[in-house]
């Protein structure tokens, strides 16, 4: 059969060969172990202490969704005693013989109804109440002059919610002022004209 003869070498547990040792730098280390200049602090380190951690659930941050909550209007809140009883809206002194009103809703637009009375007539029969101005001329009689809204109805959320501006010819605001009413109530302004 087949035999397999190895032979191996001896190596030297001494060498003749020399090592020279690493030149040193003029900075003081070696090529291999330079010397450090001074060290880097980084830009973004981690603080040593670490964070106290709570397992309560309290917290002092504020709940947007709650307090930026959207207003909801209730239907028929005109039932109220503050609702139910006319009110006096102000007296006005002018030399003008022709004011401009304008009026709207100031709260949420659901069909508030409004009508005008000048001493007893009705200049404006029907308002519907918008979120945005509308007005109508009022013409004056010399001396005492009764303005009365009323309000017609509440829309789907009651009180009747109006918000009113007197201007005279020139635009400037005599009188401005806000209602809620319930359905029937009058709101009456007193106009004396010099």
């Amino acid at each position: 059969m087949l035999s397999l003869t190895a032979y191996a070498q001896e190596t030297p547990r001494t060498s003749t060969v020399k090592v020279n040792p690493v030149p040193q730098t003029e900075e003081g280390g070696s090529l291999l172990f330079p010397k450090k200049e001074k060290e880097i602090t980084p830009f973004f380190s981690r603080s040593s202490e670490r964070p106290a951690v709570s397992m309560r659930t309290d917290s002092d941050l504020l709940d947007p969704g709650v307090q930026f909550k959207q207003q909801k209007f209730f239907a028929d809140n005109g039932n109220a005693i503050g609702f139910r009883s006319d009110t006096f809206l102000g007296e006005i002194r002018t030399g003008e013989s022709v004011l401009e009103m304008v009026c709207r809703d100031h709260q949420f637009e659901d069909g508030d109804l409004v009508r005008v009375w000048l001493d007893g007539q009705i200049i404006v029969d029907q308002i519907y109440l918008r979120n945005v101005f509308q007005g109508f001329a009022i013409n004056l009689n010399p001396g005492f002059n009764k303005l009365e809204i009323e309000a017609l109805n509440q829309g789907s959320s009651g009180p009747n919610t109006a918000e009113f501006k007197v201007m005279n010819k020139k635009g400037e605001i005599i009188s401005k002022n806000v209602w809620n009413l319930a359905s029937g109530v009058k709101a009456t302004m007193i106009i004396i004209k010099s």
